[in-house]
């Protein structure tokens, strides 16, 4: 292994042990008025105070919690609007249902590019009556998914001109 791919293994091994908690909530809905509204709601703060401890308006609040619902509000604003509540602004990426983590999203696509190399070579050798039968041709797609997993890196997401 090269020190580029030891280098993308360690950083794969802890971005992946920081995604693990985050993975019980990527099934969690955003309450319909935004998580703003909700906390500030829940910690029975007025829009009007919450605007007095950002030193804005009250309409400027309101039109921050209208935005956010519709998903059109700045991780910066978030984040000065969770400090004037005293929390604490968290976002993440995390990888969606039915992936267990970033290694399961690498192993199907290494899976499906696979697949599609294999069958051209197992259509060249049917032509030429060498077919494999279903359980090699199995076998051989696993075999070449791992293969290129470990050895192709970021061309693994190349949607152009890819070489098969």
């Amino acid at each position: 292994m090269n020190k580029k791919s030891k280098s993308t293994a360690l950083q794969k091994k802890i971005i992946e042990r920081k995604l693990k908690p985050w993975l019980v909530l990527r099934n969690d809905q955003k309450p319909p008025s935004g998580w703003v509204k909700a906390i500030r709601g829940a910690l029975g703060m007025k829009a009007t105070q919450l605007a007095a401890r950002l030193g804005t308006e009250h309409s400027a609040i309101l039109r921050f919690e209208q935005r956010e619902a519709q998903g059109k509000v700045t991780l910066e604003t978030l984040e000065k609007l969770a400090e004037a509540m005293n929390c604490q602004f968290i976002y993440a990426i995390v990888p969606k249902e039915p992936y267990s983590g970033l290694e399961s999203i690498l192993d199907e696509r290494a899976h499906a590019l696979a697949k599609k190399l294999v069958s051209k070579v197992s259509h060249t050798m049917r032509l030429e009556q060498q077919g494999l039968d279903q359980e090699q041709i199995d076998e051989q797609v696993n075999e070449t998914a791992n293969e290129l997993k470990n050895e192709m890196g970021s061309k693994l997401w190349q949607t152009k001109d890819f070489p098969f």
